[in-house]
C-alpha cells in the first residue's frame, strides 16, 4: 500500500498482476490537448498541392511528436503516483510540448533549431524520469540504464544538430529518432521481467489518440467547407461523405482493435505499440485528404492511399491481440479482409487513376464497410449463442 505522501518517489505498478482495473486520468487527457493542436498543424502539411517533400517532412515531424506522447504514457504505466510530482513533471512536459507546438509550423525551416530544443527538452525530462526511477527501482534498474543512455544519446545529437547547418541538421535528427525508437527493443527481455502493462488502462490510452486523429478529420471537414466563399451542394455531399468515411474508420478500429489487447508478451506488445505510429500517420493523412477533396486541391492518391494504408495497419494490429474464445472475429477471415480490402484500393486506384472524388468516397466506404458489415454479422451470432 502507498503511503499518503506529497512527494512519492518512483514505485513499480502491479495493477495487472492484482487483477486491478486502471482508468486513465483527466491529468492525462489535459496533456493530451497539447497534441491536439500539434497534429493539426502536422495535417495541414498534407493540405494543398503536397509535393514528396512534404511527405518526408509531415513523417519526420511526427515520429518525434508520437515519441514524446509514447514516452510520458509508458513511463505513468509503469510509475503512476498520486503525489504531487506526477503533476509537477506533466506541467513541465506540458510546457515543452506547447514550445514543440509553437515551432512545429516551420521546423524544417527557420524555427529548426528552436523545434530541436524543444523536442530535446520534452524527451530530457521524461529521460529524467527515467533515470529516477532507475535510481529507486533495482528490478527495473537494467532496462531504465538501457533507456537513460539511449534516449539521452538521442537528446545529445538534438542538441548537436542546432549547430550544424541544415540539410546536414536533419540527418542528425534522422539518427537520433532512430536510436530512440531503437532503444527499447534492447530491453525487451528484461521488461518480461517486470509487471505487466495494463490490459484496462493502456489499450484506453491509446484509443484516446486514435480518437484525437479522427476528431482532426471531422475539423477537416468543416474547414474545409466553411472556407468556402460560397458553400455548394457538391461541398456538403462530399463534407457527409468525409464524415462517413471517418465514422466508419472508428468503426473498424474501436470494434476490431481497441475493445482487446495485446498477447501478453513484451515482443508482441512491442509490435502493438508500434504499429500505432503508421496508424495515426495514416489517419491523420485521411483527414488532410479530406480537407483537400473538399477545396479541391492536392493529388487524387492522397485520400485511398492513406484510406489503404490505414486498413493494412488495423489488419497487421489485429495478429497482435490476445486471441478470447468468445470473440469469434480473432480469425483469419478479418485479418485477410483488411488486408485484401487495402491492397484492393491501392490497386483498383493505380490501375483506373480515378480522380473523381465522389466514386472515390463510394469505392472506399464499399471496402470499409465490408468490415463493418462483417462486425454486424459475427455479433449478431453471438447474440444468438
Amino acid at each position: 500500500m502507498m503511503k499518503h505522501r506529497i512527494w512519492h518517489k518512483p514505485v513499480l505498478r502491479i495493477d495487472e498482476e492484482e487483477k486491478k482495473e486502471r482508468r486513465v486520468t483527466w491529468l492525462e487527457l489535459f496533456y493530451d490537448l497539447f497534441f491536439v493542436v500539434i497534429i493539426t498543424q502536422l495535417a495541414h502539411k498534407l493540405v494543398g498541392n503536397i509535393t514528396f517533400k512534404d511527405i518526408v517532412e509531415y513523417i519526420l515531424l511526427f515520429i518525434p511528436v508520437w515519441w514524446v506522447w509514447i514516452g510520458s504514457t509508458f513511463y505513468n504505466e509503469r510509475f503512476e503516483t498520486a503525489g504531487i510530482e506526477t503533476r509537477f513533471f506533466y506541467f513541465l512536459k506540458m510546457l515543452s510540448v506547447a514550445s514543440i507546438a509553437i515551432f512545429i509550423h516551420d521546423a524544417i525551416g527557420k524555427d529548426s533549431k528552436f523545434f530541436a530544443l524543444s523536442y530535446a527538452a520534452a524527451r530530457g525530462i521524461i529521460t529524467f524520469l527515467w533515470l529516477r526511477a532507475t535510481i529507486h527501482v533495482k528490478a527495473f534498474r537494467k532496462t531504465g540504464t538501457i533507456f537513460v543512455i539511449g534516449f539521452s544519446l538521442s537528446i545529445l545529437l538534438f542538441i548537436i544538430s542546432i549547430f550544424i547547418p541544415t540539410p546536414y541538421r536533419f540527418f542528425l535528427w534522422a539518427i537520433g529518432l532512430f536510436i530512440d525508437l531503437l532503444t527499447p527493443t534492447f530491453t525487451l527481455s528484461h521488461q518480461a521481467k517486470l509487471p505487466r502493462f495494463s490490459t484496462s488502462k493502456l489499450p484506453e490510452r491509446f484509443g484516446l489518440l486514435i480518437i484525437i486523429v479522427l476528431g482532426e478529420s471531422i475539423v477537416g471537414v468543416v474547414n474545409g467547407i466553411a472556407g468556402h466563399h460560397d458553400v455548394s451542394l457538391e461541398s456538403v455531399l462530399i463534407g457527409l461523405l468525409g464524415i462517413t468515411l471517418v465514422f466508419l474508420l472508428w468503426w473498424v478500429y474501436f470494434d476490431f482493435v481497441a475493445k482487446r489487447y495485446a498477447k501478453p508478451s513484451p515482443f508482441v506488445g512491442f509490435f502493438w505499440n508500434y504499429l500505432h505510429l503508421p496508424l495515426v500517420l495514416g489517419i491523420a493523412a485521411i483527414g488532410a485528404a479530406i480537407t483537400n477533396t473538399i477545396i479541391h486541391k492536392g493529388p487524387y492518391w492522397l485520400l485511398p492511399g492513406a484510406t489503404g494504408f490505414t486498413l493494412v495497419i488495423i489488419g497487421f494490429l489485429e495478429i497482435t491481440l490476445k486471441q478470447e474464445k468468445k470473440n469469434k472475429k480473432n480469425t483469419i477471415a478479418t485479418l485477410l479482409l483488411k488486408i485484401l480490402s487495402g491492397f484492393s484500393i491501392f490497386i483498383i486506384f493505380i490501375i483506373t487513376g480515378i480522380k473523381n472524388v465522389i466514386i472515390q468516397y463510394i469505392i472506399l466506404i464499399f471496402f470499409i464497410l465490408l468490415q463493418v458489415v462483417y462486425d454486424i454479422v459475427i455479433n449478431s451470432r453471438l447474440i444468438k449463442k
